[in-house]
């Protein structure tokens, strides 16, 4: 067995409400034998994910087959932690079999040592509030970005597997992702509202259909996967919205929305996150609230976060700008 994990590294501040797990691990002709990797702080589970993704680097530097899904990542959550001193944290990969599983790793970790669960707008960080809340229950728009994120790039090529797949980026803009998953060999095409946009993708030769917000004009199943980066907070009807897309791609979603816990982390410095309260958001998403809905069109989701804001808590743990979800049949 090869495997590492990149953290929660020994001795590590870690938030129990938001503790991030990544690392990969690599069985062999077993590989395809793994169902799963769990967290386990102080001996309950905290999260787990089903899904192994491709990491080049990984794969170069230990001489690993390039398809090898060999990485991990997902974030855990603790609903009972005991804050402040050492926690006892493990990895387990669960294998097919049904046997018992490997313990990939287990050491010690700093649990900090405030509940955020304890702070104004802190019932956000809660499994409980999966309402989806808008503009009337919480309450500055701009264009379409030109640049996209690049973690955000490489979580899409990871969870949307190796090309060629057909993909449709909905509510794609200026068609910043289109231009490298085309590059990357993915058979991308945008669908886009905004004339502008789609001038944009025109001179940039990038293939799109211009809709009209009622639906989608595409053939049931016409895709293998869908992206909705930074979309869905501006949707008045989500759940017709996310109808149209499970039915034009059935197999995978991968959501981008801005993160509504990171109100509960930033009060105590009287920062606001603006963009995320900007006049045109309509939805406001948690990572249970966005799981719930999403579970509504695709049976297996897994949702966590990207894109580190640079403000720490002041325990020094980090807080995110965004959720990452990936939904699958």
């Amino acid at each position: 067995m090869l495997a590492a994990l990149d953290t929660p590294l020994a001795d590590a501040p870690c938030d129990p409400l938001a503790l991030p797990v990544e690392g990969w691990i690599y069985l062999g002709a077993d590989q395809s034998s793994i169902v799963s990797v769990e967290a386990l702080l102080n001996g309950v589970s905290i999260g787990s994910t089903t899904h192994l993704t491709v990491r080049a680097d990984v794969n170069a530097t230990h001489a690993l087959p390039p398809t090898a899904a060999t990485a991990f990542r997902f974030f855990g959550y603790a609903a009972q932690p005991k804050f402040g001193g050492a926690g006892r944290f493990a990895v387990l990969v669960h294998l097919r079999d049904g046997g018992p599983p490997i313990t990939l790793v287990e050491h010690s970790i700093h649990v900090i040592y405030r509940d955020h669960r304890q702070n104004p707008f802190g019932v956000l960080l809660t499994p409980e509030l999966i309402a989806l809340h808008n503009r009337e229950h919480i309450y500055g728009s701009g264009p379409s970005l030109a640049v996209g994120s690049g973690e955000m790039l490489t979580l899409a090529q990871r969870y949307l597997g190796p090309p060629p797949l057909r993909v449709v980026d909905v509510g794609c803009g200026l068609g910043w992702y289109g231009t490298r998953l085309r590059a990357a060999g993915y058979d991308w095409h945008g669908a886009e509202m905004k004339p502008t946009d789609c001038a944009a993708l025109a001179a940039a030769g990038l293939p799109h259909t211009q809709v009209d917000g009622s639906g989608l004009p595409f053939t049931d199943g016409a895709f293998d996967a869908a992206l909705c980066i930074e979309v869905l907070e501006h949707i008045a009807e989500p759940r017709a919205f996310l109808a149209e897309i499970r039915r034009v791609a059935p197999g995978r979603l991968i959501v981008s929305v801005p993160n509504a816990e990171l109100i509960a982390y930033l009060h105590d410095y009287l920062a606001v996150p603006w963009h995320m309260l900007e006049a045109d958001h309509k939805n406001f998403f948690t990572r249970w609230s966005l799981g719930a809905l999403l579970r509504e069109f695709y049976p297996h989701v897994e949702v966590g976060f990207h894109t580190v804001h640079p403000l720490k808590t002041p325990e020094g743990t980090p807080a995110y700008y965004n959720l990452f979800a990936v939904a699958r049949s």
